[in-house]
């Protein structure tokens, strides 16, 4: 089974927690994660917020989440400007990485995320899940055709 740590409890963290609970309802031949780790910048907040979403562990710090040799992945639901230092040490630690968008602040700090990416050989994700929605590749076409204009 898959360990999962969440590091980041606001709107997408909820919608993370949500979904990783969901993976066996909606793939049944796939087993159901563990919620193991969830971290928040606030002690306090981590702990009522492992409760309500059904996580075995909090932390007021996100390197505990990081460190836990219980956690296979980590979602990153920070906001922008953290998303370096955060995946960057994920992947470092040996885990599988999904990070919500935008990747980085920068074009020089998403590069270096790719490279840890690259050099920790683990499947890093961003949060780009509607690129394969049907009615954004309509509108890619729409685009393409110029019958909407430019943008």
């Amino acid at each position: 089974m898959v360990g999962v740590g969440l590091i980041g409890t606001g709107f997408m963290g909820k919608c993370h927690a949500i979904a990783w609970s969901a993976v066996s309802a909606v793939f049944p031949d796939v087993a159901k994660p563990r919620l193991v780790h969830l971290g928040e910048v606030n002690e306090e907040l981590a702990r009522r917020k492992a409760g309500e979403f059904g996580f075995a562990k909090a932390s007021g710090d996100w390197r505990a989440v990081v460190n836990d040799p219980e956690v296979d992945i980590v979602s990153l639901t920070t906001p922008n400007q953290f998303h370096p230092e955060m995946a960057i040490a994920v992947l470092q630690a040996g885990k599988h990485l999904w990070c919500e968008k935008p990747m980085a602040p920068s074009f020089a700090e998403a590069e270096a995320m790719a490279a840890a990416a690259k050099k920790s050989g683990k499947v890093a994700a961003l949060g780009y899940n509607y690129i394969q929605s049907p009615a954004i590749r309509h509108i890619g076409a729409l685009l393409d055709e110029k019958i909407i204009g430019e943008v």
